[in-house]
């Protein structure tokens, strides 16, 4: 269980573990066939309503969604958008659509219409769900960026003259004599398309296979004797999809709530069931720890708390373990492309990220592409078991991203010691990373130099006082005689983003800003400047 390092191809790779499904078939049909092993069982329980759902009663509105989905013209290879929390249905639905071969892009609930449009004319769905409180956002998006008019449906909607999603699992009469279609080779097909940030600063429509998501849940199946699982994050994050994976294919009941984090319902949710696996990113952790319910919850229960999506600094899991006595927490270093890339599952070491997970190969790269040696930096490049798709509709994102091997490169620069373990030293990338958010520095610019009173202006990503999440600050050039104030900017900004978004790390105003001879902007001498004007602005 542990990985091994080719000397001569200097990679590291870890477990080789197969599926024990069989990836050239349809991930739904294994999805059909695990539901229907124990259909008695309770898999999912609705925190906001109370309500339960069997195997059996999952299988059967999945059945039906995929038929009434059928009925209404829809094939495979249709494209679908989801843009939901997880309500009661989701789960049903999203389960037919892989019944059907319907491959579906994930988004955010609370993005807004630019960055909803920016996936959907990539795509250009024929199919988008969406919730009541982000109906008219996703309406919108469909309007300016999908050139022929998708069926929207709306989950839990009460709204008048709109498609709803429930309807979708009516009766159809024909639930006895259902078995989803061949669908040809899996390994080709898409399941789901993911958004991720890319060398564009903008999200990739990172394509996984069903084949690959087969592999991805499918080589660990009895390995994970969980009672109950738990994270907050809708199927827009890797984290949502491993919750799906993991609660179908290995048969572990999960908890869903439509509310978005914070430290009070998570408190509420672990009291009220026994929840004994769990996944927070390290920015939600360090919330739960200054909270005062942290000192009196019992965590006894717990047996995994998985941690990841940014940097965990050691004094964290410290705190966090201490209230673990018979478990324990988890690094992961996951990517939408693969999944789970690393863990320290066996072992943890001091700032490592752990070490190449089952059916992952990495190594580092230099410049000019030539494999380095254990102790020495350059970029991560990844591979998994199972082939990646690219990324949908852009031939030339695929191909400067990926290799004619199958090689992903990440932009991120790190190197593994002599024990095969991986520690990340930054990103190639610019994007910054907010409690699990990807913001796009080219997002906030635009904004920026379109106020009146901007001369130049910048996004850096300013640390937090934990070290888990980036803070966009905005470094601004004002036009000569401009009276622009950091309140008038912030104003014009914060109003216009999503919360994520907002520029927590602040506005600083500077003369001039840092160029390399040829004009690109030094981020990282930004950053340093950013960061003496902000302690003496704190000393003052």
């Amino acid at each position: 269980m542990f990985p091994t390092f080719d000397p001569e191809s200097k990679v590291w790779t870890g477990p080789q573990l197969p599926s024990v499904f069989n990836p050239e078939v349809n991930f739904g049909k294994i999805l059909l066939a695990t539901m229907g092993l124990n259909p008695g069982k309770v898999i999912q329980y609705d925190a906001d309503t109370g309500r339960t759902m069997t195997n059996g009663e999952m299988q059967l509105r999945a059945i039906r969604a995929s038929q009434n989905l059928a009925a209404l013209g829809l094939k495979q290879g249709d494209m679908a958008a989801l843009a939901c929390t997880n309500s009661e249905n989701v789960m049903p639905v999203v389960v037919a659509m892989f019944f059907n071969g319907i491959p579906f892009n994930t988004l955010a609930p609370g993005h807004e219409v630019d960055d909803l449009a920016h996936m959907m004319r990539i795509t250009q769905p024929k199919l988008v769900f969406c919730d009541v409180d982000n109906y008219e956002r996703v309406k919108k998006a469909t309007e300016v960026a999908v050139r022929d008019k998708p069926l929207l449906y709306v989950f839990e909607s009460d709204l008048e003259g709109v498609n709803k999603a429930e309807d979708l699992l009516e009766e159809t009469g024909r639930e006895r004599m259902f078995l989803p279609t061949s669908n040809g080779d899996a390994r080709n097909l898409p399941g789901i398309v993911l958004c991720s940030s890319g060398i564009t600063d903008l999200p990739k429509a990172v394509t996984l296979s069903h084949a690959q998501l087969v592999s991805m849940y499918g080589s660990l199946v009895g390995v994970f004797k969980f009672s109950l699982l738990f994270n907050f994050s809708p199927l827009y994050w890797i984290s949502g999809l491993h919750s799906l994976g993991l609660s179908l294919i290995h048969g572990i009941p999960r908890v869903i709530t439509r509310k978005p984090f914070s430290e009070d319902t998570f408190f509420d949710l672990f009291e009220k069931y026994p929840i004994d696996y769990l996944f927070t990113p390290p920015s939600h952790a360090h919330l739960l720890l200054q909270h005062p319910r942290f000192k009196t919850t019992d965590f006894n229960r717990v047996r995994t708390w998985l941690v990841g999506g940014s940097p965990v600094p050691d004094a964290l899991r410290d705190s966090l373990e201490a209230k673990l006595p018979n478990g324990k927490t988890v690094m992961i270093l996951g990517t939408s492309e693969i999944g789970f890339v690393t863990t320290d599952f066996f072992k943890r070491k001091p700032l490592s990220v752990g070490a190449a997970a089952p059916n992952v190969r990495i190594k580092i790269m230099n410049e000019v592409g030539k494999a380095l040696n254990n102790g020495e930096r350059g970029e991560i490049w990844m591979t998994f078991s199972e082939k990646f798709l690219g990324y949908y509709n852009t031939p030339e994102v695929t191909a400067a991203a990926v290799d004619a091997n199958g090689w992903i490169r990440t932009g991120d620069v790190g190197y593994f010691d002599e024990e095969g373990y991986l520690y990340l030293e930054g990103r190639q990338k610019d994007m910054l990373k907010w409690r699990g958010y990807q913001i796009a520095p080219a997002d906030l610019e635009t904004i920026l130099r379109d106020i009146e009173g901007v001369d130049q202006a910048y996004v850096v990503g300013v640390l937090d006082e934990d070290g888990s999440s980036d803070l966009a600050t905005a470094v601004i050039v004002k036009v000569e005689g401009s009276e622009l104030t950091k309140a008038d900017i912030l104003e014009v900004v914060n109003d216009k983003v999503a919360d994520y978004k907002k520029l927590r790390g602040g506005v600083y105003f500077v003369d001039a800003v840092p160029f390399t001879s040829n004009g690109k902007i030094l981020r990282k001498k930004l950053i340093e400047q950013v960061k003496t004007m902000s302690l003496t602005q704190k000393k003052n």
